[in-house]
């Protein structure tokens, strides 16, 4: 709900502008033969600032509120308000705007004071949001809350207030980049009150927001704490020579790994951080004042100048081609002879490499790579002794830190960088093994909320930015509604996300039976990126069971008896539809991966005798595939820990360690740093792929993590919120007769989780026996531990194993609180 109290007597402002298109500013978007859209840049002289002058005498207090439609950053007497980046973040402004509540009294001082908003277009009126939200110009509201001598007073944002378009940042897009010329004054200067501000005019009262103001909710967009990469190699060059190739090769002047150098003209510099991330770089330069430097961000470099292997310019250039519109570029204009710093403010990239030049001589004297993002706590960590494996889990790491910002991202570099659902669900229990992201997903799903339609469609990216039809309610997208509150419940035990969205859910529900009966969500996506065709419809019943699977779950657990009723009548109408369509003689009709992967993960196989030889089923498959997958973004998220789910242990390995197309090591051959969107993104043999769909950021595939926390180390949630623990681990138990040709069996593994009771820790090594040790925290615990000899040793303590509580081949062992080790050879 509005807090009219905090915000007080403040009004919204704003102040007209004149855009026009700045060539000079921007380059037009150079295809090199590519077919690319060219979208004219709408540049402005500056951006939107508004200042309110006052007075201070014994100040004891003071607290700010403010909220903005774009990104806004709040100066105070020189210096800039808080930590935090890009604020107040993406909502569906149609909606609501989250504001941002700061102590703001070491800033204050005795006498006359200054505050000053500054205020981009950001998610509100950039090119990212395409105009939905409205074509009217950025705003701003604050309130500036102190106690001095006078008692307590309110500096409201108004129309007394001054305003104008001005400043150091000239222009600033999410998806295009930032433009910033220190020959003007920079905003510690205009916030001073000294600072002359008789030529600027007034605001206006903005009259085109209705929504709410409502606190943000979660984690904050911050530079990271200790993610800051330094150069890992530095090229200097002015010529290309030719190579046989369309774009030929550059020449390197100098290859080396530290700075400074100096550049400029004819020379360029290219740097290499060794590690794809999403934020900006911080830049310290001396030049020649008006002299502009550019800053070209990238996430690959062209490997041999060659059109037929998807080059966009010379071997070793930036590639730059698969951002599409996206500019992804700063500018800086030196303003004094100098050394001057500069970094972004009201854009984000995503990249490895930055290209610089300039139209003169200048010196880089350093440059880092600052990694931005939601600031969730990591509270996860996984290490094997497979080198190639942890490289893996560093790539999904990464993904997750670059892609998780404000909203969970499909891709943080091109002219997209959406909340996708479909991604999102997938990824989100493993995300929750990584991090804290509890809060981030409570306001993620608050953006969803306010994004669900009238009539309870869901769209498939979050938050809105079309009420296209053709963009609601896809199979496995929309579904997020009901699949992110439910997991978020299972893995931190708070209602409060199942209370805050199952009205919608069951409007959701309501609603995709209204206008498709019992065949489920729109059969728009499919299995994304497959490499074996499954039908789209099969998708869409399939998930229509799970969902009101979930719903019945959700029910239960808030207390809702006859809704669970509800939902299990409806599940009984789709679970027939879904068995009349896709079944025959009580069998899947097709067979193929995913179709197998879905019916055992959903539970669709009613018949145990029929599971069963669906579960028998799927690992020939993927041996007829030569031990690989053939699924995409839907079955591939559900594979692994289905196949655990079987008792296929052996198979799950099997793929976790396969290197050919397709599967997770492939793209870590081909150079990956990241989780690529497509399993051959690029490769050396073939070069890139298909510009029009490539990002080298992409999460989804990194789903995968998920089965390692919960099978490879075995940490699981017994009961939600973990008040209940199974420790299962799986380890790889893989015989030489049963290795694939050029693989070899993993020998330990260390893995630690931080839950609501307090750290898990769970190692094995197979290297001498199987050793298992584990740290339990204050929960119930229960240890399922494979059994391999006839004898276990706890914690010092020999027993024979006929005398342990067994299921199948493993001992039940109940745990106390404490550290275990136990030995079997």
């Amino acid at each position: 709900m509005n807090d009219n109290r905090l915000f007080g007597a403040s009004q919204m402002i704003y102040c007209d502008y004149e855009m026009y298109y700045d060539s000079d500013a921007f380059e037009n978007v150079r295809g090199n033969g590519f077919a690319r859209q060219h979208v004219p840049f709408m540049t402005w002289n500056g951006l939107p600032m508004f200042a309110g002058d006052f007075e201070l005498s014994g100040v004891k207090s003071g607290r700010l509120v403010f909220t903005a439609l774009g990104c806004a950053d709040i100066w105070i007497n020189g210096v800039r308000a808080g930590s935090d980046e890009l604020k107040p973040g993406w909502s569906d402004y149609r909606k609501r705007a989250y504001y941002y509540d700061y102590d703001v009294l070491p800033l204050l001082r005795e006498g006359k004071n200054r505050i000053l908003a500054v205020v981009s277009n950001g998610w509100y009126s950039g090119r990212i949001s395409g105009g939905y939200y409205g074509s009217r110009p950025p705003a701003v509201k604050l309130n500036l809350i102190v106690e001095d001598d006078g008692g307590r007073r309110e500096i409201s944002s108004g129309t007394s207030w001054k305003a104008q378009v001005g400043g150091r940042v000239r222009n600033a897009d999410i998806w295009d980049g930032e433009y910033c010329d220190a020959r003007f004054p920079g905003y510690d200067e205009l916030s001073c009150a000294s600072f002359d501000l008789s030529e600027w005019g007034s605001p206006k009262e903005c009259d085109y927001f209705s929504g709410e103001i409502t606190p943000f909710i979660g984690e904050t967009v911050k530079v990271r704490d200790g993610l800051t990469l330094l150069p890992a190699s530095v090229t200097v060059y002015s010529r290309v020579e030719d190579n046989g190739s369309d774009f030929g090769r550059i020449i390197p002047e100098t290859d080396k790994t530290s700075l400074p150098v100096t550049a400029g003209e004819e020379r360029k510099i290219i740097i290499d951080f060794g590690q794809e991330t999403v934020g900006w770089v911080k830049i310290r330069v001396k030049g020649k004042p008006g002299s502009k430097v550019n800053v070209r961000y990238s996430e690959m470099l062209n490997d041999s100048g060659s059109r037929a292997r998807g080059n966009d310019g010379p071997e070793g250039s930036v590639y730059t081609v698969n951002y599409r519109t996206a500019r992804a570029k700063a500018h800086y204009v030196i303003g004094s002879d100098g050394e001057e710093e500069y970094r972004p403010t009201f854009s984000f990239f995503g990249f490895r490499y930055v290209e610089l030049t300039c139209d003169s001589e200048f010196e880089l004297i350093s440059c880092e790579a600052q990694t931005v993002g939601s600031a969730t706590k990591e509270n996860g960590r996984i290490e094997t002794s497979d080198g190639l494996i942890n490289k893996l889990i560093s790539n999904i790491i990464w993904g997750q830190r670059g892609n998780y910002l404000f909203v969970p991202t499909d891709c943080p570099q091109r002219d997209e960088r959406l909340g996708w659902t479909g991604d999102t669900q997938a990824f989100c229990r493993t995300a929750s093994y990584n991090a804290n992201v509890y809060g981030f997903f409570r306001k993620w799903m608050t953006d969803a909320r306010d994004t669900q339609a009238d009539d309870g469609g869901m769209p498939d990216v979050v938050p809105r930015i079309s009420d296209s039809k053709g963009w609601e309610d896809g199979a496995a997208w929309s579904d997020a509604c009901i699949i992110v509150p439910h997991t978020m419940y299972l893995m931190y035990g708070d209602k409060t996300i199942l209370s805050e969205n199952f009205d919608a859910m069951e409007r959701y529900i309501a609603h995709l039976i209204d206008i498709n009966g019992f065949r489920g969500p729109r059969p728009t996506y499919g299995d994304w990126l497959s490499y074996d065709y499954c039908k789209n419809e099969f998708l869409s019943s399939a998930f229509l069971v799970h969902d009101l699977d979930l719903m019945i779950e959700c029910s239960n657990v808030l207390g809702f008896e006859d809704k669970a009723e509800y939902y299990r009548g409806l599940r009984a109408k789709a679970y027939k539809f879904f068995t009349g369509k896709f079944m025959k003689n009580g069998k899947l009709k097709e067979r193929k991966q995913t179709t197998c992967v879905i019916a055992l993960a959903f539970n669709l196989l009613e018949d145990p005798d029929y599971a069963a030889e669906v579960a028998r089923e799927l690992p020939e498959l993927i041996r007829e595939n030569g031990n690989r997958l053939s699924t995409g973004f839907v079955g591939t998220y559900n594979l692994l820990p289905t196949l655990s789910k079987i008792g296929e242990d052996k198979t799950a390995y099997d793929l976790l360690m396969q290197r050919a197309e397709p599967s997770w090591l492939y793209s870590i051959d081909q150079g990956a740093t990241t989780v690529w969107e497509r399993w051959n993104s690029y490769t050396i043999e073939k070069g890139f792929g298909d510009v029009g769909m490539n990002s080298f950021n992409h999460y989804a595939y990194g789903a995968v993590e998920e089965w390692m926390y919960r099978y490879m180390a075995g940490i699981e949630p017994g009961k939600p919120g973990f008040a209940e623990l199974i420790l299962q681990p799986r380890p790889d138990m893989r015989t030489d007769d049963e290795l694939p040709e050029g693989q070899h069996r993993m020998s330990w593994i260390r893995a630690e989780y931080t839950c609501p009771a307090g750290l898990i820790e769970s190692s094995w090594s197979t290297e001498d026996g199987f050793v298992y040790e584990c740290t339990v925290p204050e929960v119930p615990t229960v240890l399922r531990l494979p059994l391999i000899a006839d004898k276990l040793t706890m914690n010092g303590d020999e027993r024979p194993v006929t005398e342990l509580e067994r299921e199948g081949d493993c001992a039940v062992i109940t745990l106390a609180p404490g550290k275990y080790t136990f030995i079997q050879k």
